[in-house]
C-alpha cells in the first residue's frame, strides 16, 4: 500500500538505514514551497521561504513526540551536536563528557572539540550492554558534564534505554542529548515525556527526506541558559531588525539556528511527514519487526551480529556470510540493495518493505550463511 508513495530503486532496498527512499511528492513540494517563491521574486520571498521551515518543524513535531516551537531546522547532525556543546554552561568540578564506541563516528568527532576546553570523554564500551541501563547509570556520575546516548545504534542495531538516560541525567545533573537519526519514524519518541535536554536526528534516513534537513530539539527550560557561539540573523530574536548592535538570543530552540538557511531541503523534506503521521509510528515500528522477526526466523541464529530481542532492536540487522566478498557480489548482481559493517552484511526495512522482500532476501542468503 505504502511503497506506491516512494521512488524504489529496482530491486530489493535495504537500504533505509543509510539513506530513506524519495517520496513521490518531494519535486512537488520542492518546487511550491522553494521554487515558485523564488521565480515570484517578491518582497515577501523570506516570510515565504520561512513558512517551509515551520511547516517542516510542525509536520516534524508529532513524529517525535514534540512541540513545534522547540524544533530547528539544522544542517546536519554534526552541526547541531556541536552548536549544542559550545552553548553549555560551565559548571565546576564537571569535565567529562560520557559517550560510546558506538556511537556514530560523526558525533564524536564534534564531542572531541570540547578538549580544547579542558573537557575529556569517557566511552563506555559498545555492545549489548548498552540496552541495560545499569551501564548508564553506573557511568553518570558527579563529575559528568554532558552524556550523549545514542537510541539506536546504525552498527548493531542495540536500542538504548533512552528515557530513563535523560531521568537520571536530569536528576544527577547533567545535560544530555538524545542522537535520534537512527530511531525517528522507525521506533516511538516522546520527547516531551523523556524531558532530555536536547536531541538531534536527521530526515535522511527512515523520515525518506534526503540530505540538508536535519533538526535540533531542544528542551525549552535548558534552551534559556544555552549561549551559542554559532549564531547569525536567524538566531535573532527578530531576524528582520537588522540592528547590527543589537543581538537578542531567539527565544526556545530557534537560537540555535544560525545564519541564513538553506530552504530547498526542509521543502522537500517535509514531504513525507503527512503520510508518516497518518500511519503513525507505533504502526510502522510493529510492521518494521514483523519483518525483522521474518527473517531472523529465516536464518541461522550463529550468523546475526546484532541485537535480536523485539523491543531491544531497532530497525536493520547484520548478518555475517562464510564470505563477504562472495555474499556481497552475489546479492548486488541479484539488485539487492545494502551496506556492509562490522565484518557482515547489513539490512533495514521500513514500510514500503513487504513479506515478499523478506522472503526473497532469505533465499538469496541461504547458500551464503
Amino acid at each position: 500500500m505504502y511503497r506506491s508513495a516512494f521512488h524504489i530503486p529496482d530491486g530489493l532496498y535495504f537500504l533505509t538505514h543509510s539513506v530513506g527512499c524519495q517520496s513521490k511528492t518531494y519535486d512537488e513540494m520542492v518546487k511550491s514551497k522553494f521554487v515558485e517563491p523564488w521565480r515570484a521574486a517578491t518582497a515577501d520571498i523570506w516570510p515565504r521561504w520561512f513558512t517551509a521551515l515551520e511547516d517542516f518543524n510542525a509536520g516534524l513535531a508529532p513524529l517525535i513526540g514534540a512541540q513545534a516551537n522547540d524544533v530547528c531546522p539544522q544542517t546536519n547532525v554534526s552541526s547541531a551536536v556541536s552548536k549544542i556543546l559550545f552553548s553549555l554552561p560551565e559548571r565546576p568540578g564537571r569535565r567529562k563528557i560520557v559517550l560510546t564506541e558506538d556511537d556514530f563516528s560523526t558525533v564524536g568527532f564534534a564531542l572531541a572539540q570540547a578538549k580544547r576546553m579542558g573537557y575529556e570523554l569517557d566511552f563506555l564500551p559498545g555492545g549489548a550492554r548498552l540496552a541495560d541501563i545499569d551501564t548508564w547509570s553506573a557511568a553518570l556520575d558527579d563529575t559528568v558534564h554532558l552524556v550523549l546516548a545514542t537510541h539506536i545504534f546504525s552498527n548493531t542495531s542495540v536500542k538504548a534505554p533512552v528515557a530513563d538516560i535523560a531521568r537520571i541525567a536530569r536528576e544527577r545533573g547533567i545535560f544530555s542529548i538524545l542522537d535520534i537519526a537512527q530511531s525517528t519514524a522507525s521506533v516511538p519518541i516522546d520527547l516531551d515525556s523523556w524531558r532530555p535536554d536536547f536531541a538531534v536526528g536527521t530526515s535522511l534516513k527512515y523520515l525518506c527526506g534526503g540530505p540538508g534537513a536535519a533538526f535540533l530539539w531542544a528542551n525549552a527550560e535548558t534552551a534559556q541558559m544555552c549561549t551559542p557561539m554559532d549564531v547569525g540573523w536567524f538566531s535573532h530574536e527578530d531576524p528582520f531588525e537588522f540592528d547590527i548592535h543589537n543581538f537578542r538570543y531567539a527565544d526556545r530552540a530557534m537560537r540555535f539556528f544560525g545564519g541564513t538557511p538553506s530552504i530547498a531541503p526542509f521543502a522537500g523534506a517535509s514531504s513525507t511527514h503527512s503520510l508518516l503521521n497518518e500511519i503513525g509510528i507505533e504502526a510502522i515500528e510493529f510492521h518494521n519487526q514483523a519483518l525483522l522477526s521474518r527473517l531472523i526466523d529465516a536464518v541461522p541464529k550463529e550468523t546475526i551480529l546484532s541485537m535480536t530481542v523485539n523491543g531491544s532492536r531497532g530497525s536493520s540487522i547484520i548478518l555475517k556470510p562464510k564470505d563477504v566478498d562472495a555474499s556481497t557480489h552475489a546479492l548486488q548482481s541479484a539488485h539487492v540493495h545494502f551496506d556492509t559493517r562490522s565484518g557482515g552484511l547489513r539490512f533495514s526495512v521500513h514500510i514500503y518493505n513487504s513479506e515478499s522482500d523478506i522472503d526473497t532476501l532469505a533465499k538469496l542468503l541461504a547458500p551464503h550463511l
